[in-house]
């Protein structure tokens, strides 16, 4: 799974240059708050292809679904009218089937970068970081959505898929992130194209413990 993410390794520079190996990026530069321990509901880049080019924004972590209409924080301390639902990762073996998933699966696919992402293991359970041996930039398959809610307005979130791991990472965790190879990019965007492959294809040596 993938309940915590690291961004503390990214640059702008990173990210422009590797994205503009497919396609032109629209989006101006964006501010880049590294952060070691990133949670759900921050905010955190996005990057999405609109018409002709990247659209690189911030957006927040755990998905609202377009129908949903209420606050998303509690009005108050100990009210139970804020978001409750657990949105931050979606299984791959049912994301185009659940109701808050299936519409921004079928039509709003993204690509999520980080620096590694966290597990906990062991006994006693000890929080590890995964990275990219190679040390670039990983990028994590996600879709996202709009919503409009009561105490934020127009909300753009998004969510990260996640699969069974394989290899010496099931030792860690039963499941792990998706992560796609920059020539997967278009694949995985491309709503009308066979999603299954790339969500199945964990390559556990394609990373390293930090």
């Amino acid at each position: 799974m993938c309940g915590r993410f690291d961004t503390s390794h990214l640059a702008w520079r990173d990210i422009h240059h590797q994205l503009s190996t497919l396609i032109p990026v629209k989006s101006a530069a964006q501010n880049m708050e590294p952060n070691d321990d990133v949670r759900p509901t921050t905010r955190q880049l996005v990057a999405r292809i609109d018409g002709d080019g990247w659209v690189v924004e911030p957006m927040r972590w755990g998905l609202i679904p377009f129908w949903y209409k209420g606050r998303l924080k509690p009005s108050e301390r100990g009210a139970g009218d804020g978001f409750k639902l657990t949105t931050f990762n979606a299984r791959t073996e049912d994301v185009h089937a659940k109701p808050t998933f299936r519409g921004p699966f079928a039509k709003r696919r993204c690509i999520v970068p980080a620096s590694g992402w966290y597990e906990w293991s062991g006994d006693p359970k000890t929080k590890r970081r995964f990275s990219r041996v190679d040390g670039s930039p990983l990028w994590f398959a996600g879709i996202w959505e709009r919503a409009t809610t009561e105490d934020e307005g127009d909300v753009q979130s998004f969510t990260i898929l996640t699969g069974p791991s394989s290899g010496w990472l099931s030792d860690h965790h039963d499941r792990a992130p998706v992560i796609l190879e920059p020539d997967e990019w278009a694949s995985w965007l491309d709503p009308s194209q066979d999603a299954k492959p790339l969500m199945a294809a964990v390559r556990p040596d394609r990373f390293a413990l930090a």
